[in-house]
């Protein structure tokens, strides 16, 4: 028996367990989705440098985080594939490009003569000089000796200077695409240097140079790249729910990604996940309230529309006994805490003898059983916390509007006197 209640609750309807899968396969996409989403910033970035000769990337499939958890982790898959497949193109198409312009300068470069001969020598072409003019006698012209040793060094000059021009084309090629334009500038330069004839120790020299830019860009890079991930999955759990404050914090995580920041804000996560769980405890009150003002009004309670709406919303709501006489219930749901409290009320204007009050708490407690028995059915577990035996204390009387029964009466008288 009693008059006034506690008791902690824990949803587990199947609507709540809908809500976990979908945010953890959304999770996943979101991750999937922000690689895509990076490699299309990279290949527009290398389409700046390159031109039409790197292709665009496909956004590929899209989902909803309202979608099945199947349908959402079909997406999800997709795009992993998708990244995969056009990571590979696109490396393979910025080599081909930057070989491809390095190449240019190396068609371009210096005729080297050959010591021992004197033919000029074009990569790894021998081209003969021209003959000298004939005298003005007849003359056993001589056999000119290759000299086999000569043409050796120079085949093997030019193979120097290929192999080199092709590591600096390819050092080139794995720039980030986000690489400051006066440091991509430079190891062009230092590429074009090289394949335009650089001596053997300048060219090491300048390989030397461009691996370490390399190295220290794609460093840099690298730290821009994990923050960025890190974001993106601070962010996710942000897009399952809904209203001004999460949207408000998720432009401005977007707006961090823009700004390629090298590292998450402290705060942030602990942010994201206090504004995650003020959604999801209001998805829980909304479940129990619905599961409350179904139960009431199966044992015959007058719930007015919208009870649970007020009860999720503002944390109380009344519903009125079935006997009429003005006694009802008042519910109240905590704000920050998974606990519902209940207490037998009556109408002000409810004139009764103490007994009666003892009477409608006993009610009460008969059905107070009965109702979070059936809750648990639905998937809210009830857990109670305290009870207080019927009498302890008077019952509080409230606003007439407040208990439904009394609320439907005068509405009535109202509408009578008007009528007549």
């Amino acid at each position: 028996m009693s008059s006034m209640t506690g008791a902690r609750y824990v949803v587990e309807t199947a609507a709540e367990r809908l809500a976990r899968e979908q945010r953890q396969e959304w999770e996943r996409y979101v991750v999937a989705r922000g690689e895509v989403e990076a490699l299309r910033a990279e290949a527009q970035a290398y389409r700046s440098v390159y031109g039409n000769r790197i292709a665009k990337v496909p956004a590929g499939r899209q989902a909803k985080p309202k979608q099945s958890p199947a349908r959402i982790a079909a997406a999800t898959a997709e795009l992993r594939e998708l990244a995969r497949r056009e990571r590979d193109t696109l490396r393979d198409a910025v080599s081909a490009a930057s070989r491809s312009d390095v190449s240019g300068l190396l068609a371009a470069g210096p005729a080297v003569p050959d010591a021992a001969t004197g033919a000029r020598v074009w990569d790894d072409t021998v081209v003969a000089p021209a003959p000298a003019a004939a005298p003005a006698e007849k003359t056993v012209p001589a056999v000119a000796v290759p000299d086999r040793a000569a043409e050796e060094r120079t085949r093997r000059n030019a193979e120097r200077r290929q192999a080199a021009a092709g590591r600096a084309a390819d050092l080139v090629s794995r720039l980030p695409a986000a690489t400051p334009a006066q440091t991509r500038a430079a190891c062009v330069a230092a590429a074009a240097e090289i394949a335009g004839g650089a001596s053997d120790g300048r060219a090491r020299l300048l390989l030397v140079d461009l691996e370490k830019r390399v190295r220290e860009e794609q460093r840099a890079e690298g730290v821009v790249d994990r923050a960025r991930r890190e974001l993106q999955a601070v962010a996710a759990p942000l897009e399952t729910v809904t209203g001004e404050e999460p949207d408000r914090l998720r432009a401005r995580i977007e707006r961090l990604v823009e700004q390629r920041v090298t590292e998450v804000p402290d705060g942030l996560r602990a942010e994201v996940d206090a504004v995650v769980e003020r959604a999801d405890r209001a998805r829980r009150r909304r479940a129990v309230a619905n599961a409350l003002r179904t139960e009431l009004a199966d044992l015959g309670y007058q719930v007015a529309e919208g009870f649970e709406t007020r009860l999720a919303d503002a944390g109380v709501a009344y519903a009125g006994m079935s006997d009429g006489r003005g006694y009802g219930v008042k519910v109240l749901l905590d704000r920050d805490d998974p606990v519902i409290r209940t207490q037998v009320v009556r109408a002000r204007s409810t004139h009764v003898a103490p007994a009666d009050d003892v009477g409608a708490e006993r009610k009460f407690c008969d059905d107070y059983d009965v109702v979070t028995r059936r809750m648990r059915k639905q998937g809210v577990e009830v857990a109670e916390m305290a009870r207080q035996e019927p009498g302890r204390r008077p019952v509080q009387a409230v606003a007439d509007e407040f208990v439904p029964v009394r609320a439907a009466h005068a509405a009535r008288q109202q509408q009578r006197e008007q009528t007549l």
